[in-house]
């Protein structure tokens, strides 16, 4: 059994300011010797908004308004060299709802 490492609640919060701060996870889980997994769940138990990997938060509004034009989630990825996965979670963080895959009707 692997053993835990327990953080006091004074940890937690330097763990989650470090989040917020820009700090990469990686470091964080060197840091606090935490797996790089529980960080999320730190942060969000905390209050905190979790970042989205890959885009910054010009492209992430950026990403949105072309899906929102009518491009497809490929489309917008190939434009801003990333994943689609990674265009599809900005958009959904946007609040806005992802099509459904398939052919287009061109009206």
């Amino acid at each position: 059994m692997k053993s835990r490492t327990r953080l006091t609640s004074g940890q937690r919060a330097e763990l989650v300011a470090d989040y917020a701060a820009g700090m990469p996870v990686k470091a964080i889980a060197a840091k606090y010797c935490v797996h790089r997994g529980t960080i999320p769940t730190l942060v969000k138990r905390a209050g905190g908004r979790l970042r989205l990997p890959g885009l910054s938060d010009a492209d992430r509004v950026r990403a949105s308004a072309l899906y929102a034009t009518g491009m497809t989630l490929d489309a917008v990825a190939g434009q801003l060299a990333v994943g689609p996965k990674t265009v599809r979670d900005a958009v959904v963080a946007d609040g806005l709802s992802v099509r459904p895959p398939g052919r287009r009707s061109r009206l």
